[in-house]
């Protein structure tokens, strides 16, 4: 119980304070490496990710969905790392005007389907078979969206400046990320990029809790 407690001071005050993150980092120059897409298929069509569906697994999604429909009123959301879609049931109350999901593996994208049906049978919603790390659309968006996932898509430098012909003068990126040293990197790195219009974290009853950010790059000027 000590050491969790320690471990989650160390991972809030490493927010602001990057140095004491590296400081206590374990492996800090070990990569982390994405795991398979076949890995991710068997999981999805064994139900290991049902779980995501409960409510007190959902409250970044929410929290998240709320920002963006307050500054972006029926926004357009490109969400990279989609699965099958479960942000977009919290986004749904704040009326978006377009929303495409991409995942990697074909079984989160079928239950997706199924999922978002109705929305996908007006052409609100569109999910689609792609790698978060090369795909490109000709659409634009006031938000891309990167929830739980953006560790497993490389340098965010280059992540960014991919997707940034995406955004909506005024655009941004929207972030969810548990709360862990190595991934916090990545953070630190993307707030260095540009304009950090909400931050927040939310903790979960059983310990730990989610980073919720919303970052304007640079280059989407208003």
């Amino acid at each position: 119980m000590a050491y969790l407690r320690w471990r989650r001071f160390t991972e809030l005050a490493s927010l602001d304070r990057p140095w004491l993150g590296e400081l206590f980092m374990r492996k800090r120059n070990k990569p982390i490496v994405a795991a398979p897409v076949e890995k991710w298929d068997a999981e999805y069509q064994d139900g290991i990710y049902d779980r995501l569906n409960r409510s007190e697994q959902r409250h970044h999604h929410r929290l998240l969905a709320a920002v963006i429909g307050d500054r972006w009123p029926n926004p357009r959301v490109l969400e990279i790392g989609a699965g099958e879609g479960v942000f977009y049931e919290a986004l749904r109350a704040h009326r978006p005007a377009r929303y495409v999901g991409v995942d990697f593996s074909r079984p989160a994208i079928e239950r997706g389907e199924t999922r978002l049906a109705p929305e996908i049978a007006i052409g609100e919603v569109k999910m689609l078979l792609g790698d978060g790390r090369t795909f490109a659309t000709d659409e634009t968006f006031d938000v891309v969206v990167f929830s739980e996932c953006v560790e497993h898509l490389g340098e965010v430098e280059d992540l960014v400046a991919h997707y940034a012909p995406n955004l909506k003068p005024g655009g941004a990126v929207g972030l969810t990320m548990w709360l862990a040293l190595k991934p916090l990197r990545l953070w630190h790195c993307l707030k260095a990029m540009g304009q950090v219009l909400d931050e927040a974290v939310i903790n979960t009853p059983w310990g730990g809790g989610w980073l919720v950010a919303v970052v304007r790059p640079k280059d989407a000027v208003e």
